[in-house]
């Protein structure tokens, strides 16, 4: 499993309207972690999690970057954590990019589905777009908090 860039958002921020679903499944893998499970975070979603929380035209009160890095170290302190290395998705990123005709602001999303899919991994996300981007195995779509 892995985390889109939403979800740790959300999850990281208790003003988020996604909060309690984010950080409800956030804490459930990190049990299923403890139980032997895997969380497997993209690079790409890291630096993105870090460019919005500490953003002030995306959040009035950003986070500040000591507790955004915190909150990461956090996680990534927990056993059956990592950090995926990425590089290797470029002909998935390429293939996706010319079979969909995607541009622009497509591009970040696109990069991700194409590392979900080189690692073998499956995306857990609030953004329906994906759907367009990787099939039902690869990737599940959060309900929003209501």
């Amino acid at each position: 499993m892995s985390p889109d860039i939403n979800v740790l958002v959300a999850a990281s921020r208790a003003d988020h309207v996604h909060h309690r679903p984010a950080i409800a499944w956030l804490n459930g893998a990190i049990a299923r972690c403890e139980r032997g499970g895997s969380l497997a975070v993209l690079p790409m979603v890291t630096a993105g999690f870090l460019r919005l929380v500490t953003n002030p035209r995306v959040f009035p009160d950003p986070t500040p970057t000591e507790a955004a890095v915190e909150f990461l170290d956090s996680l990534f302190s927990m056993p059956g954590v990592e950090v995926l290395t990425v590089g290797g998705e470029w002909l998935l990123l390429r293939g996706l990019l010319i079979d969909k005709a995607l541009r622009g602001n497509d591009l970040p999303d696109a990069w991700i589905a194409a590392a979900i899919r080189a690692h073998g991994g499956h995306l857990i996300t609030f953004d329906r777009g994906f759907a367009k981007l990787l099939n039902k195995r690869e990737v599940t779509i959060l309900a929003p908090a209501l």
